[in-house]
C-alpha cells in the first residue's frame, strides 16, 4: 500500500478530499503505512488545534505550556502542583517557571491549603478564564467544522480510537469531569472564527 507524503502546509488549507484517505480492499490495520498515516494525521491535527489558540496566547507572551496549565486548572479548581505535574508529565521546575509567569499576569491564583501549608492549590482568575474562553472559542470553531462535515458515527469511532491511544490514568481523570469540554452554542461562534 502506498501513502503519499503530506503536502506542505499553506496559509490557505486545501479542500478536504471526499474519498477515504486509505484504500480498504484488505484489512490494513497495523501495517506500517497505516500506522504512519495515523501518526501524521494526529500530528497535523494537533498543530491545527494549537495554531487556533497560539495567536491569542502570543498577545500575552504565553505559549502552549501556559495554556495547558490554565486549561486544567480551570477544569479542576484547586488542583495541586503534584496533580498538575502528573497530569502534564512535566517536572516541578518546568511547572514553577510556567506558573510564575501566569501568576504574575494575574491569570491564576495560588493558595496554600489550610490543612497542609506545603500544598498549594490553583484557581484560574476571571482574567484567566476570559483568556481561555477566547482560546477555546477558536479551537471549538475548528472542531465544529470537522464534526459537521462527517456523520456522528464517524465522530464516535474517532473518539474510540483516541480513547485507545490514551493512558488509563488520563481516562480516569476525564471521567471525573463529565461535560468539562462541552462546546459553547454554535451561535457563539462567528463565521470568521475558523482559521
Amino acid at each position: 500500500m502506498t501513502i503519499s507524503t503530506p503536502a506542505r502546509r499553506t496559509a490557505k488549507r486545501a479542500a478536504t478530499p471526499t474519498s477515504s484517505p486509505l484504500p480498504t480492499p484488505d484489512d490494513w490495520r497495523g501495517t506500517p503505512a497505516a500506522l504512519g498515516r495515523t501518526l501524521e494525521l494526529v500530528f497535523f491535527a494537533h498543530m491545527e488545534m494549537a495554531d487556533a489558540s497560539d495567536r491569542i496566547l502570543a498577545e500575552h507572551g504565553l505559549g502552549r505550556p501556559h495554556h495547558r496549565v490554565l486549561y486544567f486548572a480551570q477544569l479542576s479548581p484547586g488542583i495541586t502542583v503534584g496533580e498538575l505535574t502528573t497530569l502534564l508529565r512535566i517536572s516541578n521546575q518546568a511547572l514553577s517557571r510556567t506558573m510564575q509567569q501566569i501568576a504574575t499576569l494575574g491569570l491564576i491564583e495560588q493558595c496554600y491549603c489550610p490543612d497542609d501549608r506545603r500544598v498549594r492549590r490553583h484557581f484560574v482568575t476571571e482574567q484567566g478564564a476570559a483568556l481561555l474562553a477566547r482560546s477555546k472559542e477558536k479551537q471549538f470553531a475548528v472542531i465544529r467544522k470537522a464534526h459537521l462535515a462527517c456523520p456522528q458515527a464517524d465522530i464516535e469511532a474517532f473518539w474510540r480510537t483516541l480513547t485507545l491511544l490514551s493512558r488509563p490514568e488520563d481516562l480516569v481523570w476525564i471521567s471525573r469531569h463529565p461535560g468539562a469540554c462541552t462546546p459553547p452554542p454554535a451561535s457563539a461562534t462567528t463565521e470568521g472564527d475558523s482559521p
